[in-house]
């Protein structure tokens, strides 16, 4: 058995996306395996930038209240870097850097201001609403190489240290003018980590709960790295002798092999407005997306819905889903997707409807449970 962990609001589900509330049971599922990283802090670039305003804030001797407007005006000037270094890199916020750079003549504006922000809501949706809480439940800072590190790095480069004082010393909507031709001064503080700060970077972003096995089962078979997540997840069960990423997998895989179909059944019904009963208990495509799965490693949530998908009837299968969300919507305090009636299924939200014939749920997936990230993460501090 293993245990449901609270959703972290920096990367849970946006809204009401998650009709079925299946994303608390991927991600628990997850963590058994890899335990900090999100789905949306897959970049090491943007790890670099918070490491570099976390050595600034010590250095500066900055307040919580004031360090957090300043990250958002240093995140801007990074930006700008990152596009001038690599016009082809792609990052949060890239589209509104592209057009103020390319429509600016020698100078740029950075600021804690709406206006000069590189996306709608940069605190939220840019590097520290997205990396924030794995950058410290990874515990960068009180690693002992990170200071000497990101010292070595920063103070060497005179140019960066005389603009971040200048950015430190802003007030909230004062903006800072910032020269196009000193950005590459920059450039060498988003290098790939070598060395030291590669050792800190793979410690900490491609931790596992198996005492690195997982990084070293990539590090001596590469070519896993570019396998489909079930010949993945099959892989590395056959090249692991540990007994708990034996079971962080077989969980994994079994989970996904409940969540996926039952995913896939919901959108189906989402694509017409109303089901009579006669109609879903014919219905070809609900009926393949039966799977059978070893209930033994589940939580009862997860029997429950596992269980949905063991018997012969359609029309239990939707009438189960349809439970399902109506008791996720009242935890929520919103209305359903799908309501019983007495003739059927009637939908009353059509966000995500979805249907494809070719979908096979012995091949196919719609979760990833962090392997996503932790392969590209890999990618980038070794290729």
């Amino acid at each position: 058995m293993y245990f449901l962990t609270e959703q972290d609001p920096n990367y849970t589900v946006k809204g009401s996306r998650d009709p079925l509330g299946f994303q608390v049971l991927w991600q628990a599922a997850g963590r058994t395996m890899i335990p900090h990283i999100s789905t949306v802090s897959s970049s090491v670039k943007d790890f670099q930038i918070l490491c570099i305003a976390h050595y600034l804030k010590e250095k500066f001797a900055m307040e919580d209240a004031s360090f957090d407007l300043f990250f958002i005006r240093l995140e801007q000037l990074m930006a700008y870097t990152r596009y001038e270094r690599n016009k082809e890199e792609g990052f949060n916020g890239i589209d509104k850097v592209r057009r103020v750079y390319e429509n600016a003549n020698k100078e740029l504006r950075v600021s804690n201001n709406p206006s000069d922000q590189i996306l709608s809501n940069q605190k939220a949706y840019g590097i520290w609403g997205k990396y924030t809480r794995p950058f410290s439940d990874m515990h960068f800072t009180l690693d002992s190489s990170f200071k000497e590190i990101f010292e070595a790095k920063i103070e060497g480069n005179k140019d960066f240290i005389n603009q971040a004082t200048l950015l430190k010393k802003k007030e909230k909507e004062q903006a800072s003018v910032i020269s196009k031709e000193k950005l590459h001064f920059y450039y060498d503080l988003l290098e790939k980590p070598e060395q030291t700060e590669k050792e800190l970077f793979t410690t900490k972003l491609l931790d596992d709960t198996c005492n690195k096995e997982l990084f070293q089962i990539f590090s001596s078979n590469k070519e896993l790295l570019n396998l489909s997540f079930y010949d993945l997840l099959q892989a590395l069960r056959s090249h692991t002798s540990s007994d708990k990423l034996q079971y962080a997998l077989q969980l994994i895989y079994n989970t996904e092999k409940v969540l996926s179909p039952l995913n896939r059944v919901f959108r189906y019904l989402q694509t017409q407005s109303f089901w009579k009963k006669e109609e879903i208990e014919k219905d070809a495509f609900i009926h393949s997306c039966r799977t059978e799965v070893d209930t033994a490693l589940f939580d009862d949530t997860t029997k429950q819905l596992a269980s949905l998908l063991q018997n012969d009837s359609n029309w239990e299968l939707a009438e189960g889903l349809t439970r399902r969300n109506e008791e996720v919507s009242l935890r929520r305090s919103s209305a359903p997707w799908l309501q019983q009636t007495a003739a059927g299924i009637e939908v009353n939200h059509f966000e995500g409807a979805s249907f494809s014939r070719n979908y096979n749920p012995a091949l196919q997936n719609d979760n990833h449970y962090f392997l996503n990230t932790y392969v590209s993460l890999y990618k980038q501090l070794n290729n």
